[in-house]
């Protein structure tokens, strides 16, 4: 009888590979496989809303938003603008920042110079110590500055003096700005007074301005009066708006801008 060898049997000692090591009952391997499933899942999804974002932005881009291309002062910032006024829309009585000018300026990045001088108009003299003179000196004075655009709004300084005088100076002084500022776009505005009805020369002296500067081929805006029926918008004087009152007016022009479908 032939008796046969036992072989022992040898348990490894070593770890199981990590190719058929098991948690939760599922292999390894068949992990691996669903973790690459979902990540290539993911990459498809995530390269699809790329391209429908693509999409959407090139649909954007193509059209304007109303919001912008309804307002006159989009294709202007950086600008240099000159205002040429009276004390209203100097800001009397308030910090220059106050005014409409230096409001709106800040709102559209424009670089301002505010020339408005207290009691100046097209003929009235301004305030010796600070312009001593009327619209046509602060004209010359913006001459340096290079605007590329200028406004000059009608004042009610000039209530009083002949309306014949009023609109032969006007004339004079649109001309003025064109010749000594020909790359300029010239801007009128009307004049405005406070909040009760305003005198009936004070149409006359708006009407000179608006006539001369279509003549020469500028622009006028009729802001209207803003400050009618508003006392509290108005200083102890009640002649110069508050800061909310010059808040009034700035929106006053950005109305008055979009009604006419003006742009600078």
């Amino acid at each position: 009888m032939v008796r046969r060898r036992t072989v022992p049997v040898v348990t490894p000692t070593t770890r199981p590979s990590p190719r058929t090591h098991a948690v939760d009952g599922a292999p390894a391997v068949l992990r691996r496989h669903r973790g690459r499933t979902v990540l290539a899942t993911a990459l498809a999804a995530l390269t699809a809303l790329a391209l429908v974002g693509c999409s959407e932005d090139s649909s954007l881009a193509a059209t304007p938003s109303p919001s912008t291309t309804g307002r006159a002062w989009d294709h202007a910032p950086g600008e240099r603008i000159v205002v040429i006024g009276d004390s209203v829309s100097g800001g009397h009585g308030l910090t220059p920042e106050q005014s409409w000018p230096a409001l709106l300026a800040r709102t559209e990045r424009w670089q301002l110079t505010n020339l408005s001088c207290d009691g100046a108009g097209v003929v009235a003299t301004g305030n010796q110590d600070e312009c001593a003179s009327a619209y046509p000196g602060l004209v010359k004075r913006a001459v340096d500055l290079r605007p590329r655009v200028v406004f000059v709004q009608a004042s009610s300084n000039d209530l009083g003096e002949d309306d014949a005088q009023v609109t032969s100076a006007t004339d004079q002084l649109v001309a003025l700005v064109h010749r000594d500022l020909p790359g300029a776009r010239v801007v009128g505005l009307s004049a405005v007074w406070n909040e009760q009805d305003p005198p009936t020369q004070l149409a006359t002296i708006s009407h000179a301005l608006q006539r001369a500067i279509r003549r020469d081929g500028g622009t006028y805006v009729d802001i209207g009066q803003p400050l009618a029926g508003h006392p509290e918008w108005m200083q102890s004087d009640d002649v110069h708006p508050t800061a909310r009152g010059q808040r009034a007016l700035e929106a006053a022009v950005i109305d008055a801008f979009a009604r006419d479908h003006l742009r600078l």
